[in-house]
């Protein structure tokens, strides 16, 4: 079965959409913060989107697989600091683990107080993992709304198009459907 023109307009849009969403999530810099961006690239590669036809209205599904980018995209409250967030720290901090993993994979690298780097062991890196893992449940984590940006981004150029395919499907409803229609 051939894709009508609406639907072929909105997979491009969503295609355009999703890539700039995942450059969002890429950036280096966000903010004051000059070191942002997501450390694996897992939640970047994962994000996807989905054209569905439901009583012949035709939407785009936005989302990913992963648990974690709901709490990036909306952020986490932390026990001292309100994000605006449905997700909350409660009694309960990140893991040491996966602070750990993420120190690995940024890479952070230890300072001294005189701000000489020094030898990172196992004992300091589990001690600052630790201390980062209490800041973020004390702080939270502020929210990226990656998806309103990449579709901010991209939607103005993708407006006339849309409409224009609108426009031609309801015309060829129209003709081919009507039987009053001459």
């Amino acid at each position: 079965m051939s894709k009508s023109p609406i639907q072929k307009v909105l997979e491009a849009f969503g295609e355009d959409a999703t890539l700039t969403s995942m450059r969002v999530l890429g950036r280096r810099t966000i903010g004051d913060n000059k070191t942002y961006g997501e450390a694996s690239g897992k939640l970047r590669e994962s994000l996807t989107y989905d054209v569905v036809k439901k009583k012949d209205i035709y939407s785009v599904r936005f989302g990913s697989p992963l648990p974690q980018g709901d709490f990036i995209y909306f952020g986490v409250n932390g026990t001292h600091k309100n994000q605006g967030s449905p997700f909350s720290y409660g009694t309960k901090q990140p893991p040491t683990k996966a602070i750990r993993e993420w120190m690995r994979v940024k890479p952070v690298r230890m300072r001294a107080d005189s701000g000489q780097f020094v030898t990172q062991n196992e004992s300091a890196m589990n001690g600052i993992a630790y201390v980062i893992a209490r800041s973020i449940k004390k702080y939270g984590i502020a929210s990226l709304k990656y998806w309103d940006i990449g579709i901010d981004e991209v939607l103005p150029k993708w407006e006339d198009k849309i409409m224009s395919a609108m426009l031609d499907e309801f015309h060829d409803g129209l003709t081919d459907e009507d039987p009053n229609f001459k």
